[in-house]
């Protein structure tokens, strides 16, 4: 369905409300976003929680009415994320997902047993909210909310609306200011901790772990895949502040076995996972990369808490079918054959050294083509030289993200660095032609670097597959 095809509910209680999806988006992105910002003032006065509840008290505080699960961590938590609604979903409870950044539409970030919020029930929402912003635009322009904080408002007003059973809730930066920690989980999972966004968020693994375990609530417990000792020192000494206790994996949750596997001419992994108080044998992955596995533990351990509590009841078989079915778009996926293309939003220096792992581990090809593209506030040296040194043709691109880097500058450090001459294209569609047309059918495309550039090549390959996988060499 295209945009401008969206029908308005009955719902819409707005005498001037929005007549189009477009009309709302536009309204949506007068607000300030710092996603497209490359530096900030990351303090309470930039992202104010009180600001937010209080445009969910206009709202009718939904997010006081919605069971669910909180999610931070500077990798794995969207993966982790979609494990869980997943398996929630199959288990027969209708439940809610918020993920960010987008991919391809802004309303994947919202989603209902893994579909998107439709335009209609976005408009509804947002013009519940469009009085409310509005006037705060029209006399206090710093006090108005932001893109994020509308778009979080509208997402928990749509599940409420919607009465979900469960919803899973994705932190967009850090934690403790982030506009989803308003929320009461059940349980909140802290995934691990990175020198990620370091201007923002802090340059220490500590400083990083102070945020991210922000959203630890009174008496909430917690499951975490942390391992630095600092950094697991913070978050134990808040655990212990707040009464939450704290499951952690190598502890209380064991990864026993993980391997490649193909199912039904599927690359996947198969697992053995134990936590304290079950054995999950052959668990099967329609994943790559071993990496995946911890993710599924913490998911799986987040879901033994709630079974324990007796919020949710789900069986074995259930789990395992659901995992088995998973979707994580982005994430080494393989979006054709002969040539393989895969994209992957790897955008760390850990998750780059996933992917090169997952490559090198599952596949074979003759020559590795690498589409990369950053956004300029990453530790690109370092993210570079995890992926660079294996592959034989580098493009250098960006996407239309502001805080794209050049892929001039890329190609000065892998100059510099490797030694390698790279090719610059730039824009992400001409990128992916051309690794398509220098490709022969045993080579391996991989368009990687950031959420953003995933994004544009995923919707180029969906909207242009015929003619670009087909295009004559």
């Amino acid at each position: 369905m295209q945009q401008g095809d969206y029908q308005l509910t009955n719902k819409i209680k707005c005498p001037d409300g929005f007549r189009s999806f477009e009309e709302a988006l536009s309204f949506l992105y007068k607000s300030i976003d710092y996603e497209k910002l490359i530096s900030y003032q990351y303090n309470a006065a930039t992202f104010n929680l009180d600001r937010m509840l209080k445009m969910l008290e206009y709202a009718g505080s939904p997010h006081k009415d919605i069971p669910c699960i909180h999610i931070t961590g500077t990798k794995g938590k969207g993966s982790t994320a979609i494990m869980l609604a997943t398996i929630l979903e199959n288990s027969g409870l209708k439940t809610g997902l918020f993920t960010s950044p987008h991919l391809v539409d802004l309303e994947e970030r919202i989603q209902i047993n893994r579909q998107n919020i439709s335009g209609g029930d976005f408009i509804d929402a947002l013009n519940a909210l469009k009085s409310y912003i509005q006037s705060l635009r029209d006399t206090d322009l710093s006090a108005s909310p932001t893109f994020f904080e509308i778009l979080t408002s509208v997402c928990m007003l749509y599940f409420k609306r919607k009465q979900v059973d469960m919803a899973v809730f994705e932190v967009g930066l850090g934690g403790r200011l982030d506009s989803t920690n308003v929320v009461l989980p059940q349980v909140s999972v802290i995934t691990n901790v990175g020198l990620e966004h370091t201007a923002i968020l802090g340059n220490t693994l500590a400083a990083v772990a102070y945020e991210k375990a922000g959203i630890i609530k009174q008496a909430v417990p917690v499951v975490s895949a942390v391992e630095d000792p600092d950094t697991l020192s913070v978050i134990e000494n808040i655990c212990k502040e707040k009464h939450a206790r704290l499951y952690l994996l190598g502890r209380d949750i064991l990864v026993e076995s993980v391997k490649s596997s193909n199912k039904n001419d599927t690359i996947g992994l198969l697992c053995k996972i134990k936590t304290w108080r079950h054995t999950y044998d052959n668990i099967f992955l329609p994943l790559i990369g071993t990496h995946q596995a911890k993710n599924c533990a913490l998911a799986l351990g987040a879901l033994e808490i709630m079974r324990e509590s007796g919020c949710i009841s789900i069986d074995d078989a259930t789990i395992r079918h659901a995992l088995s079915t998973l979707r994580c778009p982005a994430r080494v996926e393989i979006i054709s054959k002969k040539p393989a293309i895969i994209i992957d939003c790897a955008h760390t220096v850990d998750s780059m050294r996933f992917l090169r792992n997952a490559i090198i581990e599952n596949f074979k090809y003759d020559n590795l083509i690498l589409v990369l593209g950053f956004s300029q506030d990453k530790d690109l040296e370092n993210i570079l030289k995890e992926i660079v040194v294996c592959g034989n043709t580098i493009i250098l691109t960006k996407s239309k993200s502001p805080r794209a880097a050049e892929p001039e500058d890329l190609n000065q450090k892998t100059e510099r660095l490797f030694n390698k001459r790279s090719r610059v294209i730039h824009n992400v569609t001409d990128a992916v032609v051309y690794a398509k047309q220098i490709a022969t059918r045993d080579d391996l495309i991989c368009i990687t670097g950031s959420s953003y550039v995933a994004g544009e090549a995923l919707q180029i390959l969906k909207t242009r597959n015929a003619q670009l996988l087909q295009r004559p060499l």
